[in-house]
């Protein structure tokens, strides 16, 4: 996990075949994964001062740089593994590299190394307060890789299964039917669940995947109270979701049509962790309701299982 595998910083004297190193730190994250998080200005401004510390409306961006006011961030990846940066402001120039390497000993866990020159080894020129600000970044990003939220977007958190027993069913929809067609569907498996004789406990969980332009499939199940006898070809099954099985997950409000993009999370996050796939990923509403449009504000639970 992202959590709790974090080393000490260190102070570098020497490091392999390199110069003298001003710093390092250590972080549980793969080494070529983080090269987007230090060479991607978007992600850098979560983490690297004085941009971090600043409201994100206040930043410019480009492919390559971050712009507040006459202080600018270039950004130049100089190897697959080493980002070299060079901050201008009033006529001032200052450039420095942060590398990031794999620990040999110990897999998934990448040192990063800062050091006082940037493209083509510039000599640093920048003011004493710039470099306390890249130093203090070093530690800012050792942080940032503690927090999903940052990472991701979202405050992804494992949780184990406690709802274990549905009543399932799936639908192929035109898009342009999504809100009455899911809602109909949760209609129809509370209906059938009164017919069998067991309990709507309330629980209501769903997914929908694209299958071509203009249709989707809709999975919808509801929790009862107790397993029913269905058979593999009948339209509503029943599905036993093991309980105190793994689960990623992120607690939402906001618009509907965000799933989508919590989803992506969810699956980058699990293959940034190396977790395995168990399932399909479902989403459990939290407030009252189903059959929803994407603008609609809804309170949910998406969820992806694991191993």
């Amino acid at each position: 996990m992202l959590s709790g595998l974090f080393m000490p910083l260190t102070l570098l004297t020497v490091s392999c075949n390199r110069q003298p190193s001003i710093k390092s730190v250590e972080a549980s994250f793969g080494a070529l994964r983080s090269v987007e998080h230090l060479s991607d200005p978007q992600k850098v401004a979560r983490w690297m001062k004085p941009w971090s510390e600043m409201p994100r409306s206040s930043l410019q961006f480009s492919p390559n740089s971050i712009i507040s006011g006459g202080d600018t961030l270039l950004i130049l990846p100089k190897s697959a593994v080493d980002i070299a940066y060079t901050r201008k402001s009033n006529g001032i120039q200052g450039s420095f590299t942060i590398s990031a390497g794999p620990r040999e000993d110990q897999a998934g866990i990448t040192r990063f190394f800062l050091d006082f020159r940037g493209s083509e080894n510039n000599r640093w020129t920048g003011t004493d307060d710039w470099a306390k600000e890249a130093a203090s970044s070093l530690d800012s990003l050792k942080v940032y890789f503690t927090k999903p939220e940052k990472i991701y977007g979202y405050a992804i958190r494992p949780i184990t299964v406690t709802d274990t027993a549905f009543l399932f069913s799936s639908r192929t929809i035109q898009k342009s039917e999504f809100p009455q067609a899911s809602g109909a569907l949760f209609d129809m498996l509370i209906r059938e669940a009164a017919k069998k004789g067991v309990t709507y406990t309330g629980v209501r969980i769903f997914n929908y995947e694209e299958m071509s332009p203009g249709k989707l499939t809709i999975y919808a199940g509801v929790g009862i109270d107790r397993p029913v006898q269905t058979g593999a070809q009948d339209s509503v099954r029943f599905k036993w979701m093991p309980y105190g099985h793994n689960l990623l997950a992120v607690d939402y409000e906001g618009p509907y049509g965000e799933v989508r993009k919590i989803n992506e999370a969810l699956e980058q996050y699990r293959v940034d962790n190396q977790r395995v796939i168990m399932a399909i990923p479902f989403h459990k509403y939290l407030s009252d309701g189903y059959g929803y449009s994407d603008s609609q504000i809804v309170k949910i639970r998406a969820c992806l299982p694991v191993y």
